[in-house]
């Protein structure tokens, strides 16, 4: 039995019907149609020319037309018409401006509003009345639909229609149009998928978030058999997609009406359901018959259904998010509303190299082209490793493959098919284990593998276990295997393509930044301007609570300074960034399981620990430090009796507040430290006059300016103000004060310097491609230069005039501080005081 498909391609219909061209597409086709018992008619857009309805009228006598001559010829043949849209069936002869307005919005992966599917296709409506009137679709206004037929008891054929038009304008360009994933159709099991659009997938966008063209591709991929398309008019040669359980044909096809009617043509489809096969034949047409101009024979493969579903549970977790953000437009945020993938640093001893810093993303694309990946990613913890575990996963999944997850704790035996079987169990719908090991692309991703029990000669013969039995391998840990280490288990990773997870730089500060103003917003009204100037604001703001690299840049801190940020802004009682560490040290003792009656006698200790510590100049400090501490704390305050000190030092640990390095504890995060610090001054301020003299008096020293900045934010006493404007006086006691008299030296150079920029043309550029590029040449200049952050004497051993200088610009930094967030606490007085020695 066979069944045919005639593909009729960008007829553009105008003035002329197209009528006399009917015989002798008939007489074309006469032998191939005898064979068959169901057509299909498809046609893959730009029907007609300007979309008019008047074109329209002559598109129907076309297609009626051609079906009486055909069923004339043939009266038992079967004949179905499917109908998408092209750029040329939209009608722009009386388009609202509030179409013009919503199509920017619309260039996103996922789109929910129906609103904007309905505006966006007013310009198509008479394209929809005609296919109502011709096919058997009563729906219209659709991204995407569907035409099942059976003609055979055992064979289901299904035609997914994507409207690629449904964006167009005027003037489109290649690369600017969007399917929205969330109108994906998915292939039910038993079906032959034909899937008809009129743009070939290069004109979708590569530049959404998701990189729409590509998942576009991908899901045409896993979910069809035949591919078929228009609008580049001289196509028509098949191009064969073969992968395994996934092979489908992409067909373009030739224009049906074009300005040298000998380039003309059509396609015919010729489907075997005996041998399972499909003949292409592509007809041109010389300017009085139609000529087979190619053809070409393909196996029809049947697409298999998956052998593992994803869990629906485990869905859930790698998509929701594991830290309690919470914010004011959504409540229930997911993984996807604040990721950004992060950067990578090539980890690699070569001399001279110049590094490249990938973009994680990459890692999509070389699991996808490449049979064998092997990738090592180092990273501290809450650097984000986890969470871009769990966004590979899902891509992995969508692209076809089986990915399995496994964390390091867990791996506590050598038996790969043990492990493998429990997490299939955890993760699929099935845990035949020996079924998944059949699979030709096996892919484990296997999250912070240092913490794995394993000893060192078993966790080196599990990763060869590993090695031998997986395609790909993704395995995320601290820096226990990088290329500098040499213990038994790290050679076995020696072939591995090592990198490190790099906190996030300007741009994907930015990124993150703009990602979190965006969630809820409506994006039909709000104003990019708007956007812009928001995200920069907040960008300053982290950049000077996250400071010059004393904090990495990880998201999960981000977010919690935007999300504290955010409820700042409506509590204008807190307005100081103090408040911000508070809640930065508080969440990573909740994560740890600290309830509100243990936590305030751990914040306390903390404090304490902090200051003890910095007055004996012990950091990093060792047990037997820590020890003499607690000795000195509870003969002074009361301690929660769960906080015994193996417990305290366990959970500070595990919350990231302290780290542990051979023997010695340090702060992890120095603004932390330099916050418990000020936390500490400020509870008896009046006691620690000479130390706050001296902080002033060596403010040039990073660790004293910062103190003096958060104890600004702790406390408002004259005692700190006194000794601030004092120090603001020091590094001028020998300078000369700059006049405004022409005659000054500074004077004459702004003047020259002005009259040389006067007359610079400034070009007419796109700020937020702008602001891209300036970030990103920032992110450059900072890994090229990029220093060693845990030198604290670094200002010690400057000149003389060099300190004096960061004494001026750290004083009036600190005074910018109290007058911008605690101008409303302070006496007109003090704050013209403050303000005159800035």
């Amino acid at each position: 039995m066979k069944i045919g498909i005639l593909h009729l391609s960008d007829l553009h219909i105008q003035e002329d019907d197209l009528t006399n061209r009917i015989e002798n597409l008939v007489k074309s086709v006469e032998y191939d149609i005898k064979q068959i018992s169901h057509l299909y008619l498809v046609f893959s857009g730009d029907i007609v020319n300007f979309g008019r309805k008047s074109e329209f009228e002559k598109a129907k006598i076309f297609v009626v037309g051609l079906t009486d001559r055909l069923k004339e010829k043939w009266k038992l043949l079967n004949i179905k018409i499917v109908a998408v849209p092209g750029n040329h069936d939209c009608c722009f002869d009386n388009e609202k401006k509030t179409r013009k307005s919503i199509l920017n919005d619309c260039k996103t992966d996922i789109i929910d509003e129906e609103d904007y599917f309905i505006d966006a296709m007013a310009v198509q409506s008479d394209f929809w009345d005609f296919t109502n009137e011709v096919t058997e679709l009563s729906d219209r206004n659709l991204v995407s639909y569907k035409y099942e037929f059976r003609p055979h008891l055992d064979f289901k054929v299904t035609f997914h229609c994507y409207n690629t038009s449904w964006l167009t304008e005027i003037n489109e360009k290649q690369g600017s149009l969007i399917i929205p994933e969330n109108k994906f159709i998915e292939n039910e099991n038993g079906e032959y998928v034909i899937s008809v659009f009129h743009h070939p997938v290069e004109w979708l966008s590569a530049n959404t978030k998701r990189n729409n063209k590509q998942r576009f591709e991908e899901h045409l991929i896993n979910s069809s058999n035949l591919v078929i398309y228009g609008h580049e008019h001289d196509k028509g040669n098949p191009k064969a997609v073969l992968q395994k359980n996934n092979n489908v044909v992409f067909c373009g096809g030739k224009a049906f009406d074009k300005n040298i009617i000998t380039e003309t043509g059509f396609c015919l489809y010729e489907i075997d359901l005996t041998d399972k096969s499909i003949n292409i034949k592509t007809f041109n047409f010389d300017g009085e018959t139609y000529l087979v101009e190619t053809e070409d024979k393909h196996r029809i493969i049947e697409k298999v259904k998956r052998e593992f579903i994803l869990n629906k549970e485990f869905e859930t977790k790698i998509t929701e998010l594991s830290i309690p953000l919470k914010h004011s437009k959504k409540p229930k945020l997911i993984l996807s509303d604040i990721f950004v993938y992060p950067d990578l640093e090539p980890l690699l001893e070569e001399e001279n190299y110049v590094a490249q810093y990938p973009n994680s993303s990459e890692l999509i694309k070389q699991v996808k082209n490449e049979n064998n990946v092997n990738i090592l990613i180092e990273g501290a913890d809450q650097s984000g490793k986890t969470s871009l575990l769990y966004v590979l996963y899902k891509r992995y999944y969508e692209m076809g493959l089986t990915p399995i997850y496994l964390r390091g704790k867990y791996c506590n035996e050598t038996d790969v098919k043990k492990l493998v079987k429990k997490v299939l169990k955890e993760q699929y719908d099935s845990e035949n284990v020996d079924l998944f090991f059949q699979l030709d692309k096996k892919v484990l991703l296997l999250d912070n593998f240092h913490k794995s029990s394993l000893n060192s000669k078993y966790k080196k013969r599990l990763v060869e276990s590993f090695n031998n039995n997986f395609e790909v391998i993704i395995v995320t840990s601290d820096n226990t295997y990088s290329s500098k280490n040499v213990t038994e288990e790290a050679t076995s990773f020696k072939d591995y393509f090592k990198y490190k997870l790099l906190p996030l730089g300007h741009e994907k500060r930015s990124e993150l930044i703009e990602q979190w103003l965006l969630i809820g917003e409506n994006k039909l009204t709000i104003q990019e301007e708007v956007i812009l100037n928001t995200v920069k604001s907040r960008f300053n703001e982290i950049n000077s609570l996250i400071g010059n690299r004393l904090m990495p840049s990880y998201p999960i801190f981000i977010l919690t300074l935007l999300q504290s940020l955010d409820e700042n802004l409506q509590n204008f009682s807190q307005t100081s960034y103090a408040n911000i560490y508070l809640v930065l040290i508080k969440a990573g003792l909740i994560k740890e399981g600290i309830k509100d009656s243990v936590l305030t006698s751990l914040l306390n200790i903390l404090k304490e620990l902090a200051f003890y510590m910095y007055g004996k100049k012990k950091s990093p400090f060792n047990r037997e430090d820590f020890d003499s501490f607690i000795l000195e704390y509870s003969a002074k305050y009361f301690r929660h009796k769960s906080l015994t000190s193996d417990k305290i030092l366990s959970v500070l640990c595990n919350s990231n507040i302290l780290k542990y390095d051979d023997e010695y504890y340090t702060f992890s995060y120095k603004y932390i430290y330099y916050f418990l610090i000020a936390q500490k001054i400020s509870t008896d301020i009046e006691s620690y006059q000479d130390l706050i003299y001296n902080l002033c008096n060596n403010i040039h020293l990073e660790i004293n300016a910062n103190i003096l900045i958060f104890l600004s934010h702790h406390s408002k006493a004259q005692i700190l103000i006194d000794s601030i404007v004092f120090t603001s006086e020091i590094p001028f006691e020998k300078a000369n004060p700059l006049t405004l008299s022409k005659d000054d030296t500074f004077v004459q150079f702004i003047t020259e310097f002005t009259n040389e920029i006067k007359d610079e043309i400034i070009e007419d550029r796109n700020p937020k491609e702008e602001v891209k590029k300036e970030l990103k040449k920032k992110d450059a200049i900072e890994r090229r230069n990029r220093v060693d952050t845990d030198n604290d004497n670094e200002d010690g051993i400057l000149p003389s005039e060099a300190i004096e200088m960061n004494q001026a610009f750290r004083t009036v930094k600190i005074i910018g501080q109290i007058v911008k967030n605690q101008s409303g606490d302070f006496e007109k007085e003090k704050l013209i005081k403050l303000v005159e020695a800035a």
